[in-house]
């Protein structure tokens, strides 16, 4: 060709539109991927979730007959043959169902006395003169089982004692007493 020679314009400006149109197109494409996979941008949310753990409770509520807010039972002026009865409520103020149990710490407060203690008996029960009554000398090392109190749930429970008909003038201004825990254990 010589240099006189009219170029073709028109296949050269259809090159030229293939060519951006290419071009485009991979421009778009690299766009659209680096929008998608390069970019980190994401759309999120986030809400916070309460979570609350709290352990359940047993809690024990003790009242003699007057509410006084402990057990205080007094046996006076006990003679022989005679049955005196003390009452007392356990409460399960607590979130659980629980055993109750009544411990038997009887001690003489008289020590050095040399009485015959199978006289002196004792029971526990729900009613008066129901109560088996047992020896202080017997009593059972576990205590007296209270059975099952449920939440909020109160029992009324009878300690009888009784001095044994044949007891003598050797008995009279005798004390005897102790402490008797109650305990509530979770089933």
């Amino acid at each position: 060709m010589s240099s006189n020679t009219p170029l073709n314009t028109s296949n050269r400006s259809k090159r030229n539109r293939n060519m951006l149109s290419v071009i485009g197109i991979g421009a778009a494409a690299i766009l659209g991927l680096g929008v998608v996979a390069g970019s980190g941008a994401v759309f999120n949310d986030t809400d916070t979730a309460r979570v609350d753990i709290n352990t359940a409770t047993v809690v024990l509520g003790v009242n003699d007959a007057d509410n006084a807010g402990v057990i205080d039972l007094d046996f006076n002026n006990l003679k022989p043959g005679q049955l005196i009865a003390q009452s007392f409520s356990v409460t399960n103020a607590g979130s659980i169902a629980a055993t109750a149990n009544l411990g038997s710490g009887f001690t003489n407060s008289t020590p050095g006395e040399n009485l015959d203690y199978t006289q002196l008996r004792v029971g526990v029960g729900t009613v008066s003169g129901q109560t088996p009554l047992v020896p202080v000398t017997n009593l059972p090392a576990s205590g007296w089982d209270l059975g099952v109190l449920q939440p909020g749930e109160t029992k009324t429970f009878v300690v009888d004692v009784k001095l044994g008909g044949p007891a003598g003038n050797e008995w009279q201004g005798k004390t005897f007493g102790g402490n008797l825990p109650v305990t509530l254990t979770q089933q």
